[in-house]
């Protein structure tokens, strides 16, 4: 019990519930998980959109056991709960009730290499400066050069849950930069710092070679 109420503490010290912050849903009564984001927290509940909701189209009751993970910079958290309520007009909202059994987790279970590695993303046709900082078989974390030139807002307008990116990475020995294909998992800010966190595709054996050969150097 003492564990969980230092995560539950850590977990509000960390702003994990912000406005915008990106949520999964799975039930044992629904077909396949959803997505949304929460849009407003209150004492009792959390109140989120969802993306797709078919599922809540038929009713689910309320009191109906959830299984959610937050995704919050480079933690997910993890957390069960019950359904409130739902509101259909003008547009459908969930309320859950406050997390219980909370657990963290990483994103990426792999080991993280740290590095210094120069690299260009492509964003929605946007080229853009970064480097990557930390390195696994299945990501990287990027913090981008050109942060001074962009605000809170424009770099928001860059990230979308799932997007697209491609990433231009030198690798040792060859005459030009490897693209590897991966999408935008989350956004993280501050004052003048942009990191992005990308999740490779690795959908063909050049890109897997790539990240191999490089993770070579770093051990």
């Amino acid at each position: 019990m003492e564990m969980e109420k230092i995560a539950n503490e850590e977990i509000f010290h960390l702003n994990a519930f912000d406005i915008g912050l990106n949520v999964e849903i799975t039930s044992d009564v629904m077909l396949s998980k959803v997505s949304g984001f929460i849009v407003d927290v209150k004492s009792d509940n959390i109140i989120i959109k969802l993306r797709s909701c078919e599922d809540f189209q038929d009713k689910i009751p309320n009191g109906t056991k959830l299984t959610l993970r937050c995704f919050t910079g480079e933690t997910v958290f993890g957390f069960t709960s019950e359904l409130k309520g739902v509101v259909f007009e003008p547009t459908m909202l969930v309320m859950i009730g406050c997390p219980f059994s909370l657990q963290k987790e990483e994103r990426r279970d792999n080991r993280r290499f740290n590095c210094k590695l120069p690299c260009v993303l492509v964003i929605k046709e946007n080229k853009i400066k970064a480097c990557v900082e930390d390195l696994t078989l299945k990501g990287c974390r990027c913090s981008l050069y050109e942060s001074g030139m962009l605000d809170r807002w424009s770099a928001k307008f860059l990230f979308e849950e799932d997007c697209a990116v491609e990433v231009f990475l030198p690798v040792s020995g060859a005459n030009k930069e490897q693209l590897i294909k991966g999408i935008v998992k989350y956004l993280s800010t501050s004052y003048d710092k942009f990191d992005i966190g990308i999740e490779f595709c690795l959908s063909i054996e050049e890109e897997k070679a790539a990240i191999e050969t490089i993770l070579k150097r770093a051990l």
